[in-house]
Order: C-alpha cells, then structure tokens, then sequence
C-alpha cells in the first residue's frame, strides 16, 4: 500500500465516521469546496484517480440545490431540482434506473386554462404560436450574435404574451425578460425531460452514497499565496495542493468566501455578469381527487397582471408522480418578492391560484404547504444561473484558474447545460480532470 493510497483511505473514513467532527489541518493533494452535483463528482473522479481528497460541505447533507424530502409530506418532494433535463446528455436517467429507481420519461400532459376554465382550441393556438414567436425572436437575434434583453425583441402585445414571457422568463431561466440574454436563452441544449418517482435528490443521494464528505464545514475563506494552499473553516484550516471551488455565483458574489490572491479581472466580471436567479417551489399536498389533473401535469394558466415587467403568476405542475403534491412555480422579480415575504405568504398565493383555477372547493381537500426560499439560503442565495443581457461571454472566464491552482466548476461554469444538474456534474468532472492533469 502506497502512501498516498493509505492516506487516501484514512481521510475517506473520517469523512464517514467524524461528519460532525472537527475539520483538522491536513496535508491532502485537493480540497473540493461543496457537495452539490459537481463537487461530488470531482472528489469521486479524483479519488479513482488516486489523489487524496477532502470534500466540504457547509450544510449537514449532501446535495446542494438537489434534496429530496419524504419527512413533510411522506412521499418524495423535491426541495430543488426536479426535471432531469435532456435525456440524450444527462448521465443520470441510466445512473438512477441502474440504482433501481423508476425513471421515466416527462408525460405530454401539458393543460392551458384560462379563468378556471380549460382553454379553447383558440386559445391554446393563440398561447403555443406566442410562445413559437417569442423563441424564433431570440433565436433570430442571438443568431446575429447580437446579446441584448429578450424583452427588448418581445415585439407586439398581445393576450397571451405575458404567460408566454413567463414560460421562457422567469419559469425557464429564473429571470423576468429584461434580464435574459437572448444568447444565454439561445445556447441552452434542449431535448426530452424525464422524471424520477423517489426525487432527483433521493437519486444523487444514492449515487454518491460512499463519496466521503465532511459536513458541517463552511470554508471562509483561500489563500493560493503561499506554497499551499490553505482553506480556512469554521473547524479550523486545511491545507492542499490545489482547490475546485464548486460554491454557487450566489456565494462567489457575496464575498462570503474570500479568495487570494485577487481574482483576474475577467474572471470577476463573469461573477458580476453570469448571475443567479430566482425560481422556488410551492409545494401543496390535497387529498386523492382533489385536484382533476393527470400525473405530472403542467398547467399553463393565463396571466393578464405584472409588476414591472414581471408577470404575476407562474406555471402548475400537478399531481407529481401520481402523489397528490403540486408545486406552484414562480421565478423572477415577481417570485423574488413573493419570497420576500415568507414562507406563509408563499402558500396563501400558491393556494389562491390553485383555487382561482379549479374552485373553492379544493379547500376542503387541502391537507398542507411548505415553499422553498433559495434566494434566503444562506449556502446558496438563489436558484440557479443565467447570464445578463451582454455578459454571455464572459462564462468562459469562469474557468480560468485563480493563481494557477484554484479552480471553480458547477452549472454556472457549463457551456450549453448550464442551470443543470447534469451540467454541474460534468463540469466537477472536467474541474477534477484538470486539476489531476496540474498535479501529475
């Protein structure tokens, strides 16, 4: 046994065993900061390449933006991601079924409704071809390489524009439309969605079952100017050859984690310009036949208000695998608000538009609610990213290394996955393969 294979083995043991424990000095070859889909990915990749690794996660479990709960309302909720994105790319539909999960693909049971009523033919015409008007805009405008607002190609008013802004908006890229650039819009990698039954975060759970994290440990700050690198915690310092930072642009831009020396100017300008937006669930649970919707139903309900630019409202999907739950979307500057005002206020809306749709009587149904606030999670600070109008390029910057020798990876770093779980995976991967090509 070699050292570095003992010393690697050692380290995965406390990870499991001493998860509460104090974060001691330790001379290891990579420390990963973060133990959402890509810092797990790159401790794993990097431990078959044979590296000693510690993995830190500042919350008591694994996941980052992807948690499954069954606690609130004994069946699987999923805090964060749900949609497992583009079957053709993303690993983790073969990686869930090969865990004996049930997968399967996203159901074509989208609904539009109008005023508690289903829509008319015309009506779902006139939605779906403002939707088809919208995209071929951006597309047109991005195609130019021209990366301006998506709101400034919107184009004519009409009584189906704001739910269909919506759906591309603030229920897509978790931002209202002055704040999506048509290139960011236009470069996501597009394909068929599936589901998981136990949650996508009861499947990375599994996935990473064995990936030895220390939890509990929030890293404060990294020094790359001295001969180690050293990563202080709330635990104590750790020290390593090279660091993957896999934080959310949330973190990277509050200054919560400091970083020596000073970061490229480029690189804080893909900070400032690849940003994160807002987007939570409202998740009510009804009795069996409450609700007259099919499994995973998305409901597409026309909105006639906004504040700002933002549409008031947002997108249904219904009856969750068949569990009764539905969640109430709601993203951008309108969601963000709406979060603001906590987790109560968060239900009541949820509640109301679900009544405004289906009629009072799904009251006597209801059984209870919860909302997520990813914007006022203190390890995270919103949803996922997006680029600003203008800024597209500056992602690529995202994966220059910081004194040749910090590195950072998650979906805001992926090119074409981006806002994904699969691309967050994949860019651990690619952070791991880099930082394995430094280090010899």
């Amino acid at each position: 046994m070699t050292r570095r294979t003992f010393t690697k083995s050692a380290l995965t043991a406390a990870a499991l065993v001493g998860t509460g424990a104090a974060a001691k000095a330790a001379d290891v070859d990579v420390v990963v900061i973060g133990a959402g889909a890509a810092g797990l990915a790159a401790t794993d990749a990097l431990i078959r390449d044979g590296y000693t690794v510690q993995c830190i996660e500042a919350a008591n479990r694994i996941g980052g933006r992807v948690f499954s709960d069954t606690s609130t309302f004994g069946v699987p909720m999923d805090y964060g991601a749900h949609w497992l994105h583009n079957r053709s790319l993303n690993p983790f539909v073969n990686i869930g079924r090969k865990l004996g999960l049930k997968l399967y693909k996203a159901p074509s049971n989208m609904r539009v409704m109008v005023k508690g009523r289903d829509a008319t033919d015309a009506d779902e015409i006139a939605f779906f071809n403002e939707v088809e008007r919208i995209n071929h805009a951006i597309a047109k405008a991005a195609k130019k390489r021209k990366d301006v607002s998506a709101a400034s190609v919107i184009g004519p008013k009409n009584p189906w524009n704001l739910t269909a802004s919506a759906h591309i908006g603030s229920l897509s890229m978790a931002r209202d439309m002055a704040d999506v650039s048509v290139a960011d819009c236009h470069s996501a990698k597009e394909g068929v969605d599936w589901f998981c039954a136990q949650g996508f975060g009861t499947l990375l759970a599994a996935y990473h079952a064995k990936t030895p994290v220390t939890l509990g440990t929030r890293a404060t700050s990294i020094d790359a100017s001295t001969d180690s690198v050293i990563v202080e915690t709330n635990k104590g310092a750790l020290r390593a050859k090279s660091v993957i930072v896999t934080v959310s642009q949330g973190i990277l831009k509050s200054g919560k984690l400091a970083i020596k020396p000073k970061m490229d100017s480029q690189i804080r300008q893909a900070i400032g310009g690849i940003t994160m937006g807002s987007y939570n669930h409202i998740t009510l649970q009804f009795a069996q036949g409450t609700i007259d919707a099919k499994p995973d139903s998305w409901i597409a309900y026309q909105l006639t208000e906004h504040k700002n630019g933002s549409p008031t409202g947002g997108g249904i999907l219904a009856n969750i695998s068949g569990s009764n739950l539905c969640y109430v979307e709601i993203g951008g500057s309108f969601g963000k608000a709406l979060e603001a005002k906590g987790e109560a206020t968060m239900i009541d809306f949820g509640l109301a538009e679900l009544t405004a749709l289906f009629g009072a009587n799904i009251r006597n149904g209801y059984i209870k609610g919860s909302a997520t606030r990813w914007g006022k999670n203190a390890n995270v600070l919103g949803a996922y990213s997006g680029a600003l109008p203008g800024m597209i390029a500056t992602r690529q910057h995202l994966h220059m290394s910081i004194a040749g020798r910090i590195f950072l990876a998650g979906e805001a770093t992926s090119f074409g996955e981006q806002a994904t779980v699969s691309g967050a995976h994949k860019e651990g991967l690619r952070a791991a393969e880099t930082v394995s090509a430094l280090l010899g």
